[in-house]
C-alpha cells in the first residue's frame, strides 16, 4: 500500500505527459487537415479559372463563326462584306464577344484569387488549431504537475 501511495505522483505525472503528447498530436492533426482543405480550395481555383478559360475560348470560337455566317451571307447576296449592315454586324459581334471574353478572363483571375484567400485562410487555422494544442499540452502538463504534487505528502510548488 505505501509503494503504491509512493508511485501516485509518478504515475499522474505520466499520465499528464501522455494526455500532452496527445494534445499536441491532434493539433497537428488539426493543421494537417486544414492544410488539405487549403491545396483543395487551391485545385478548385485551378479547376473553375480553367472552365473560364475555356469559356473565353468558345467566345471566340462563336465570334469567328458569327463572322463567317456574316462574310457567306452577304457575299451571297452581292453586298460588299466590309460595308454597310454587313460591317455593322461584324462590329457589334466583336464587341459583345470581346466583353464577354473580358468577362471570362476576368473571372478566372478571381477564381485564382478567391481559391488562394480561402487557401490561406484554411493554413491560418491550421497554424492556429497546433498552437492550441501546444497550448493545452502546456495545461495539461501544468494539471498533472499540481496534481502530483497534491498527492506527494509534504511537497510544494513553491521554490
Amino acid at each position: 500500500m505505501q509503494m503504491a501511495l509512493a508511485a501516485a505522483p509518478f504515475v499522474s505525472a505520466g499520465m499528464s505527459v501522455v494526455s500532452a503528447a496527445g494534445q499536441i498530436s491532434a493539433g497537428r492533426t488539426q493543421q494537417r487537415m486544414y492544410n488539405a482543405q487549403a491545396e483543395q480550395a487551391r485545385i478548385q481555383g485551378r479547376s473553375q479559372a480553367i472552365a473560364y478559360k475555356q469559356q473565353g475560348a468558345a467566345v471566340l470560337r462563336n465570334l469567328n463563326e458569327t463572322l463567317a455566317s456574316t462574310i457567306a451571307l452577304a457575299g451571297a447576296g452581292n453586298v460588299d462584306p466590309t460595308s454597310g449592315s454587313a460591317r455593322v454586324m461584324q462590329e457589334f459581334a466583336r464587341a459583345e464577344a470581346f466583353a464577354e471574353y473580358g468577362t471570362a478572363l476576368d473571372n478566372a483571375v478571381l477564381a485564382k484569387e478567391g481559391a488562394a484567400a480561402q487557401a490561406q485562410v484554411y493554413r491560418m487555422a491550421g497554424r492556429a488549431a497546433f498552437q492550441t494544442g501546444i497550448i493545452n499540452a502546456a495545461g495539461a502538463l501544468g494539471e498533472g504537475i499540481q496534481r502530483s504534487l497534491t498527492l506527494q505528502p509534504g511537497a510544494t510548488a513553491a521554490p
